[in-house]
């Protein structure tokens, strides 16, 4: 009988003391081969009290004589989940070679396991050639079929360990001071993650990253770009809509911030330049575009109904003054428009025109956005690798030497397709968000600040979120005592992600009836998931009451005792 194994006593560990346990490492593995002893792998949970069966199990007389013929190693699953994801779920006591394949498991049940470690040792005493034969044979099946899926880059490479990857990546930077970790994606992803996973002190990063970005871009002397400025304020009207005491302390920036846009760099056409101009500066359309939606959301969480406006003066401007037909939008504006655009530009307008859309309810963005789209599917898009930061027409006037797939642009035409996705029900623009975004994973985690947003849009891809659709009775902009506050309860969700939208019994009948809903009914709300919808909503608590249901979750933004409560 083997006594070259330490015994671990229960005070030291919290696991029981009548077996010789080892950790997970490569010493147990050396063992393993150089004493020619299989592996009983015992993966389970804190000893706490929380998996009585297994604790049982282990401490069952009959199998501590056999356990001294393995190479006995306990596993904790919660302090190592890439174990428990290769051999679990937990609990599970396995029979590993030792090359640390599986040959044989039981359940957490004393006779299981003590029948387990008998014939896991009948078989390796007896079989042991077609033991390690077999094992190799998966081993190598395994394998291929990681390669060949890597090789296909589908979308099985979008999974849900993305975020947590990310989650990971963005610690590391703040650790390593690394400017990853202040950027307004990281802001967003915190924030995402707090609504999502609960992750501790994600809410208050999310905080700290978006004011610092708002308050690094609207400092007086150094106020200069527009699209600085509106990612930040889109970042701050996130975290405001559901933080009255947040929205309050910064409230003074965001509006010197909104001033800067509109007096500054804006102009009587509705124009939102990208620097402070000399006169006849251009107007670029993805700064425009970006300043447009920083204004828009920030008029929406704060409640400044000029601020929107101004914001909708811009995105209006860029889908009638800068429009290049079949070519999409134009890349710059000086009195007349110039030079056609590039990706950035017809991106950017893109979300800007969903963002006037949901904000506004006014149908008419939706229709530029939908067509934008098609264009830059045929124009830009290539199945397979993305959207290119060029098309056919550009060869010929020199922009670029040659075609790139940037990637953090391709994370935000893949969440423009999303955004149309949930808004139309319209599967060709699911397609086309998941293809590009399978396309551009492999090495997304040296990809900085823009594998935030990569992570952020392949979550929301795999997730379930409240789709809310407010069929109103009156034209948008008449003052309605029922859908308004409807409306409203809508945009300030404190969910991870949301699609509002107001419909119109005429317009959106298609779709009503698409989703099944009620084509003579006006005045209500309706909280979807998919095509699956609540009942009529008439009043914004019982909204907000069905949209957490959807996500599971009570108030997202209770402090980090409460959200342990609800877990």
């Amino acid at each position: 009988m083997p006594d070259d194994l330490p015994t671990l006593s229960r005070s030291s560990t919290g696991w029981p003391d009548v077996l010789p346990w080892r950790e997970w490492g490569p010493e147990a593995f050396d063992l393993a081969r150089t004493s020619a002893r299989p592996i009983l792998l015992v993966l389970g949970g804190a000893w706490s009290g929380a998996d009585e069966r297994l604790e049982v199990a282990l401490t069952d007389v009959r199998l501590a004589a056999l356990v001294r013929r393995f190479v006995a190693v306990r596993v904790d699953a919660e302090e190592r989940p890439d174990i428990a994801t290769r051999y679990g779920p937990a609990p599970v006591v396995i029979a590993l070679t030792p090359e640390g394949e599986p040959f044989d498991r039981a359940e957490p049940d004393a006779d299981a396991v003590v029948t387990l470690a008998t014939s896991a040792l009948a078989r390796w005493d007896g079989d042991r050639e077609d033991v390690l034969s077999e094992a190799e044979t998966a081993r190598i099946t395994r394998a291929a079929g990681s390669a060949a899926a890597a090789y296909r880059r589908g979308s099985s490479a979008l999974t849900p360990a993305i975020l947590d990857i990310t989650l990971d990546l963005l610690e590391t930077a703040e650790r390593e001071y690394d400017s990853a970790a202040h950027s307004v994606e990281a802001a967003r992803l915190w924030r995402y993650a707090h609504h999502r996973r609960r992750t501790p002190g994600a809410v208050e990063r999310a905080r700290a990253v978006a004011s610092a970005a708002l308050r690094r871009a609207a400092r007086p002397g150094s106020m200069c770009c527009a699209n600085d400025l509106g990612e930040a304020l889109l970042a701050v009207a996130e975290l405001a809509r559901e933080d009255d005491d947040l929205a309050e302390s910064l409230r003074e920036t965001v509006e010197e911030a909104a001033a800067f846009l509109d007096a500054a760099l804006g102009d009587s056409a509705g124009v939102l330049r990208h620097t402070l101009p000399p006169a006849g500066a251009p107007v670029f359309a993805d700064s425009c575009a970006r300043a447009a939606r920083g204004l828009i959301e920030a008029g929406s969480a704060f409640n400044r109904r000029d601020w929107t406006a101004r914001g909708l003066r811009a995105v209006e401007f860029i889908a009638y003054q800068m429009r290049a037909g079949e070519a999409g939008v134009y890349h710059a504006w000086d009195g007349d428009a110039r030079v056609l655009g590039l990706l950035a530009d017809q991106v950017e307008t893109l979300l800007a025109l969903l963002t006037a859309y949901e904000v506004n309810g006014g149908g008419t963005y939706l229709e530029h956005a939908r067509n934008l789209a098609r264009l830059l599917e045929r124009g830009w898009w290539e199945r397979g690798h993305g959207f290119l930061d060029t098309a056919d027409w550009h060869e010929e006037l020199g922009l670029l030497d040659e075609a790139v797939i940037p990637f953090a642009l391709n994370v935000a035409a893949a969440e423009a397709n999303l955004w149309l996705a949930r808004l139309t029900h319209d599967d060709r623009y699911l397609d086309v968000a998941t293809e590009t975004l399978a396309a551009i994973a492999p090495g997304f985690e040296s990809r900085g600040a823009a594998a935030a947003s990569f992570a952020r849009v392949v979550d929301r891809i795999l997730t379930a979120e409240p789709e809310v659709k407010v069929v109103g009775e009156f034209p948008v902009g008449e003052p309605d005592g029922v859908v308004d506050p409807l409306y409203r309860a809508a945009l300030r969700l404190p969910v991870a992600a949301r699609t509002v939208q107001r419909l119109s019994l005429l317009e959106d009948a298609g779709l009503m009836r698409d989703l099944g809903l009620p084509g003579d009914r006006p005045r209500v709300a309706y909280v979807c998931a998919g095509r699956d919808c609540s009942a009529p909503i008439t009043n914004a608590e019982t909204l907000v009451a069905e949209a957490a249901a959807l996500v599971g979750f009570g108030d997202p933004l209770d402090d980090d005792e409460d959200a342990d409560d609800l877990d």
